[in-house]
């Protein structure tokens, strides 16, 4: 398990959707979407296109974000099921 028994009851109470935003999409699927646009720069980018034109473009914000809620969701919501299925062990449920 990622968290601590202490540590996953708190974020269970808190609930899914609250754990798929903030573990899921900002803490994963942040920095995923972060690289995945460095490597964006270098090999995707238009023919001429500077770096400030790259950034810039309303292409490169569209798939930042793409990136960042698709990674984010898919990873939070496997972490969650994990996290579930250890925490149930511990406790016997299952």
């Amino acid at each position: 398990m990622k968290y601590s028994e202490a540590d996953w009851a708190i974020k269970r109470g808190r609930g899914l959707a609250r754990f798929l935003l903030m573990d899921g999409i900002i803490i994963t699927g942040g920095p995923f979407a972060v690289v995945l646009q460095v490597v964006g720069y270098f090999f995707l980018r238009d023919e001429g296109q500077t770096f400030g034109q790259y950034f810039s473009a309303s292409r490169t914000w569209i798939t930042f974000f793409f990136h960042a809620t698709l990674f984010g969701l898919i990873m939070g919501y496997i972490n969650w099921w994990r996290n579930e299925r250890e925490f149930s062990k511990t406790k016997g449920e299952g």
